[in-house]
């Protein structure tokens, strides 16, 4: 499932990349992230997409907890 930290970042890949140029945007907090999406996909066993960028709207695919645990670190 894709996730981008910002709307310019998911706008780019939409406006450039033909096969999300359907995408619709939707807005989450990140407290909604964390509390309630990550559960949500470790449950459903699938994975987080991060920022993908450029024409084939690559990057990263973590496991839920994974980023859970890194973001985890990077507040507390």
């Amino acid at each position: 499932m894709p996730f981008w930290s910002s709307l310019n970042r998911v706008q780019t890949v939409i406006d450039h990349v033909d096969a999300y140029s359907l995408f619709k945007t939707y807005e989450i907090s990140f407290q909604n992230f964390m509390d309630r999406w990550l559960p949500g996909l470790k449950n459903d066993n699938l994975l987080v997409g991060i920022n993908w960028t450029g024409s084939e709207a690559t990057g990263y695919d973590l496991e839920p907890e994974k980023v859970l645990e890194y973001l985890n670190d990077l507040i507390f």
